[in-house]
């Protein structure tokens, strides 16, 4: 195999335990994450603990970002000749990331009332429902990479040039940061560039986590091939957790530079030493991940793993049961900042138990008769349309 043919997909197609691992712990701490920010009162949140908790809390977002891109990694080994030929399975990825996409925006509609949409929604509304959130940042993301390998046409070249790619995004986020793009682009394209729109997760610079997700996937792979087909050996784990450790000293190191060099340096939202040090830690996560699935295994009715392997569905219905808001108030509006810490994490263990039993019922179902999944789907499907046009919430 020459270094520009594409690489041949291994015999073995079953999933990779310690990415649905790494996942499902980014999902099951984005729960509590939301709970506490939706919950918690204004005493507790000006405490040095609190401080430490947003810190965790703050590596959910760069974990799930970076499982995504590991998944389309191995997803990509394995079907890279029906993407470069566009054939079935290039097509079901566009649709799954359209869908992405769509419900991303579907959970910041104004009013789910169609009438409301059509006759009194104002432009502020329409620029929160533009606002871009992780799922459209991974869509987005993804679909930039499947575009690049159709032009590059190899895996090895698809990962240099991401690589490059990354350390653009990573460097040009200050200064990308400063730019008002609202009068250069249409209100939906700018959002994607920085958080002068109220965006979360812009692509600069989250979208450098996912690419370093892919990254490292690709880098898991090319050490399997070399073990003969065996899960890349626990040097992998040595290579990821080193490539942690030098990242989250370089992030320390690169500090001071960052002062002097950016005109603006806002060290928490847009440095590159920041996004290290979070990238390291993340690092470290998926060395640890990849040691306990090698060293104690992982049952596929593990609830962390299961949650990982569903996390669209949880993601979607669990912000739904946080913040949404068909009618009256949500349970936010609700409860306010109000709850303390015990409070606050009994919610969490509620919602985290209703969030493992809503994906194992959707997993049996989904190995179910195709036949029922695609009815049931079609139910809901419809409940929603019917709700959207023709219920009114006053």
């Amino acid at each position: 195999m020459t270094p520009d043919q594409p690489s041949p997909p291994p015999a073995q197609k079953k999933r990779i335990q310690f990415i649905d691992l790494l996942r499902g712990w980014a999902v099951i701490v984005m729960i509590e994450t939301h709970v506490v920010n939706a919950t918690i009162t204004d005493a507790i949140r000006a405490t040095a603990a609190f401080d430490v908790l947003q810190f965790i809390n703050g590596l959910v977002a760069p974990a799930f970002l970076f499982a995504s891109g590991m998944a389309f990694a191995i997803t990509t080994r394995r079907k890279v000749q029906d993407y470069l030929s566009f054939g079935m399975p290039f097509f079901r990825q566009i649709g799954r990331l359209a869908l992405i996409l769509v419900v991303g925006y579907v959970l910041h509609i104004p009013k789910f009332e169609y009438e409301h949409l059509l006759h009194e929604t104002k432009p502020e509304a329409w620029l929160h429902f533009f606002q871009v959130d992780v799922l459209q940042c991974i869509a987005v993301s993804i679909i930039l990479l499947q575009l690049l390998l159709l032009g590059v046409r190899t895996e090895r070249r698809l990962y240099l040039v991401t690589a490059l790619m990354t350390v653009a995004i990573v460097a040009g986020t200050p200064l990308v940061w400063q730019i008002d793009f609202s009068g250069m682009l249409a209100a939906p394209l700018a959002a994607y560039m920085n958080a002068q729109n109220g965006s979360l997760f812009p692509l600069f610079p989250w979208a450098a986590f996912l690419f370093a997700g892919a990254i490292a996937g690709y880098a898991y792979l090319e050490h399997a091939q070399r073990n003969a087909g065996e899960p890349g050996g626990r040097s992998y784990a040595q290579t990821a957790a080193s490539a942690g450790v030098i990242m989250i000293v370089a992030s320390f190191l690169l500090h001071p530079v960052g002062v002097t060099i950016y005109p603006v340096y806002d060290y928490w939202h847009t440095s590159p030493s920041f996004y290290l040090l979070r990238l390291g830690i993340v690092m470290l996560l998926c060395a640890g991940m990849f040691l306990y699935e090698t060293r104690h295994g992982v049952r596929q009715s593990s609830p962390v793993t299961l949650i990982g392997r569903q996390s669209l569905i949880v993601y979607v219905v669990h912000l739904m049961l946080v913040y949404g808001r068909l009618g009256g108030e949500s349970f936010n509006d609700r409860v306010g900042r109000s709850f303390g810490y015990a409070e606050a994490m009994v919610t969490a263990l509620i919602l985290f138990a209703l969030m493992y039993l809503l994906a194992l019922a959707w997993e049996r179902i989904k190995r179910g008769p195709a036949p029922a999944r695609y009815a049931l789907e079609g139910i809901v499907l419809a409940a929603f349309l019917y709700v959207f046009f023709f219920v009114r919430w006053g």
